[in-house]
């Protein structure tokens, strides 16, 4: 049969409908492509899916014309396909001209307007399987619950207060009774379909107006889902108890357990969100992924707040190209040149485009995800006199290679600690979960001895700069950058009271013999009540280093970060940054 051809979008604003012509199940798919305008379409729903395998491809007849699609597209639309009335849809996999780069270019600048125009749009998250059906059916419970016991969130959203243990087991125990572990295991089954890893959905749903969850025939709003991701973000005993079921064994190249959701949540807060930054949302979405790395950057500039300031979307430019022309114009900005380089600074020189530009593909290959790098932080207010222009004054040397910005030297790196993301091993954790006593004691004492030997070794740090009290100075430093909240407040108070005793008890959880003892001390650390927040601010820092300056001052670096770094403060950038003196001694 004769292959279909496109025929071009004549106008800027044009677009493709696809109208799905009515059928009986296991009936051929047939339909044809309608020419619009987005201010002159019928109602139609948008199509957010995973593309899959480009093998084998599948047919749809087009006026006896054959259009080869995807398997899952050919899925998705016998899905959706009525058996008494045509359909019209969007799906980018058949409205688009894949084969035209320079409409694909302009298809892909305008499927924000899309997917906002839509009267809906489905997220189909592939063929109907019972524990996807059963976790709508529990999402949908807990959501019914949750509003017949009046609960609001509303004191969370302000981050005033999280949702105490004692609320969730109430809440728990009326939407699930006994079968909370079931419940929880269909729920990470829905979180770890494909659909959740893919780059461009993030897109897809933000400008949605209604998102559709769909698996074959069951549907469920994405609302329901939302609701149940933004109750773990404000229920730490929730999300524990959730993580206790988090599926073995780890994604592939993870970092941490449940990346899942992490994923989830980064779409329920950035839908939620006003538009943010370019380069903000492409710092925190390195742990989705796209065939096309160019579409790190494309996926996600339809929904930034800057659009207007980066026209890149060419499918004809390397992806290299694409990722120096967005540093370019991070140039313009303090903002987006401070999330730049925080990006920059993961890798290692070898792995970016310039020493100064990302390469945003060997990232997300690397695994470092969402994870932010933070600059170097000091510890006293007074630390550096940040005086100068408070504009920035920043653009591209003649080659490109090093940019020229207006700044000054103001201090050296004089000691650096070591690399403590080994305190995060993702191995060690999922192994402590094993349920083998042995197993999980020698884990834990491997993970407390890397622990307490990382606390000392800031402190050795600190003990050079002539500080009296090393202990209450890393205390300090630990807790000072922590962001407060009502909850959080209580907790800091314990922090400082308890460090003393938590670092003692890391002690003889990491070298204790005797096991009675050594239990006891792993049961007394966790019943302290600063135990979790003392835990995730050492987490927090797993990504930086603990160092010290010429002229004394200490605080958190790079990873990257070496002895002799100079500490730079430039023109309108509120944060010193460490710099490298290039090899012929600029």
């Amino acid at each position: 049969m004769e292959k279909y051809q496109y025929s071009s979008l004549a106008l800027v604003g044009q677009i493709r409908l696809l109208r799905l012509h009515a059928g009986a199940e296991g009936h051929a798919l047939s339909g044809d492509l309608v020419t619009t305008t987005l201010s002159e379409t019928p109602r139609f729903a948008a199509l957010s899916y995973v593309w899959g395998d480009s093998q084998p491809r599948k047919a749809i007849h087009f006026t006896g014309l054959r259009v080869e699609i995807g398997t899952n597209l050919q899925n998705a639309l016998q899905d959706l396909r009525q058996p008494g009335h045509d359909t019209f849809l969007w799906a980018d996999g058949i409205c688009i001209n894949q084969e035209d780069t320079v409409e694909r270019s302009q298809q892909v600048k305008m499927m924000g307007d899309i997917y906002a125009a839509a009267c809906l749009t489905v997220i189909w998250l592939g063929h109907e399987a019972d524990e996807i059906k059963m976790a709508f059916g529990w999402l949908r419970r807990f959501n019914t619950v949750t509003d017949s016991l009046g609960f609001d969130m509303s004191a969370c959203e302000d981050g005033t207060e999280f949702i105490a243990r004692a609320r969730f087991e109430e809440i728990s125990q009326v939407a699930f009774g006994k079968h909370r572990t079931t419940a929880f295991r269909h729920i990470w089954a829905l979180l770890n379909r494909p659909w959740f890893t893919r780059k461009w959905i993030i897109q897809e749903l933000v400008k949605s107006q209604k998102p559709l969850m769909m698996a074959g025939k069951p549907r469920l709003s994405w609302a329901v889902l939302a609701h149940w991701i933004n109750f773990l973000h404000w229920c730490p005993s929730a999300k524990d108890a959730f993580m206790l079921q988090c599926p073995r064994p780890l994604e592939a190249g993870a970092r941490s357990l449940g990346i899942g959701i992490l994923r989830a949540t980064l779409l329920t807060r950035i839908a939620a969100q006003d538009t943010q930054l370019l380069m903000f949302l492409v710092a925190r979405t390195l742990e989705f992924r796209c065939t096309d790395p160019r579409d790190h950057v494309f996926s996600v500039m339809g929904i930034s707040s800057d659009a207007d300031r980066f026209d890149l979307v060419d499918y004809r430019s390397p992806t290299e190209k694409v990722y120096r022309e967005l540093a370019y114009c991070c140039l313009s900005d303090s903002v987006s040149l401070k999330l730049l380089w925080s990006l920059a600074s993961r890798t290692p020189l070898t792995r970016r485009v310039r020493s100064w530009v990302p390469n945003i593909k060997n990232l997300a290959a690397d695994g470092y995800g969402s994870c932010l790098a933070t600059q170097f932080s000091v510890q006293q207010e007074r630390d550096y006199d940040a005086s100068g222009d408070t504009v920035l004054q920043a653009r591209a040397g003649i080659d490109g290679n090093i940019p020229v910005i207006r700044g000054r030297i103001v201090d050296r790196l004089q000691r650096v600690g070591s690399d403590n993301q080994r305190l995060a091993d993702v191995s060690i954790l999922d192994n402590m979960k094993s349920g083998n006593v042995n197993s999980s004691r020698e884990n834990i004492q491997r993970m407390m001895r890397q622990k307490f030997e990382w606390i000392q070794e800031c402190l050795t740090i600190i003990k050079h700069t002539g500080s009296i009290n090393e202990e209450e100075v890393f205390r300090n430093v630990l807790l000072d950058d922590i962001v407060v909240n009502n909850e959080v407040h209580k907790s800091l108070s314990a922090a400082r009271i308890e460090f003393p005793e938590q670092v003692s008890l890391y002690q003889a959880m990491a070298y204790e013999i005797d096991y009675g003892s050594w239990l006891h001390s792993v049961t007394k650390s966790y019943s302290l009540e600063s135990s979790r927040l003392l835990e995730s601010m050492q987490m927090e820092k797993l990504q930086r280093r603990f160092g010290s300056t010429d002229k004394g001052r200490i605080g958190w670096l790079l990873l990257i970060a070496s002895e002799g770094d100079l500490i730079c403060v430039f023109d309108g950038m509120e944060l010193p940054y460490a710099i490298r003196p290039a090899v012929d001694g600029r």
